[in-house]
This record gives C-alpha cells, sequence and structure tokens, in this order.
C-alpha cells in the first residue's frame, strides 16, 4: 500500500538500492501512531524500525501517505523539521505540543512505543 504510493512517486527500477531497505511500512506505522501534542525523534523512530536517523528522513521524505503528521517528528534536541516552508512549529502550537523557546519540550511531550 505505502510502498505503490511510492512507487507512484519514483519510478520502479529507478529507486537506489539504498532506498529499498528503508522499512517505509514501518517508518509510516510509527509515525501515524504519535498523538496529537505528542512527538518523536528521528532517532526514536529508528530504535523502532531498526534504522538510522537519517534513513527515517529519508523514508519519510519518500513516503505520500496523506494524512501523516510529519511535523510531530523533530530532532533529537527538539527542533521541528524545516521541510513544508516550516510549518511544523504553527503545527505544533495547534496540538498545544509543550515547547521550550522554539523547541519541542522533549521531557513533557515525547511519546514512547513498545515496538
Amino acid at each position: 500500500m505505502i510502498i505503490e504510493r511510492v512507487r507512484g512517486r519514483v519510478p520502479v527500477g529507478s529507486v537506489a538500492p539504498s532506498t529499498t531497505n528503508l522499512r517505509l511500512d514501518e517508518v509510516c506505522e510509527v509515525v501515524f501512531a504519535i498523538e496529537s501534542g505528542h512527538v518523536m525523534s528521528y532517532g526514536d523512530i529508528g530504535v523502532l524500525v531498526g534504522l538510522g536517523p537519517r534513513q527515517v528522513g529519508r523514508a519519510m521524505a519518500l513516503i505520500a501517505a496523506q494524512g501523516m503528521p510529519w511535523w510531530r517528528v523533530v530532532y533529537s534536541d527538539g527542533t521541528p523539521a524545516r521541510c513544508h516552508d516550516g510549518q511544523a512549529p504553527l503545527l505544533l502550537a495547534q496540538e498545544r505540543t509543550p515547547m521550550r523557546g522554539t523547541r519541542v519540550d522533549m521531557s513533557r511531550a515525547r511519546q514512547t512505543i513498545v515496538g
């Protein structure tokens, strides 16, 4: 299902070998499980699915899932994603995600998902 959406964006056969092991379905499942007002870091997700933080970011860039709450995935220090024209801070604020200045308060907002 998600793989089909990705294949719709990237012609089959043109996906580099390094992207074929990104566990797209697993990354997508974890991101959709993050509740409103909570976040996970790229590294948190990576631990659950067996990838590094950068690989999680790459997988998210390839996933074309409608409604995926991408703004709930932040850097390990709580810095929101900078993609999507910088909309992440606004979306996090709308969900009343605990913040410390311009960063998410990870001690209060981090969601734990048992893998």
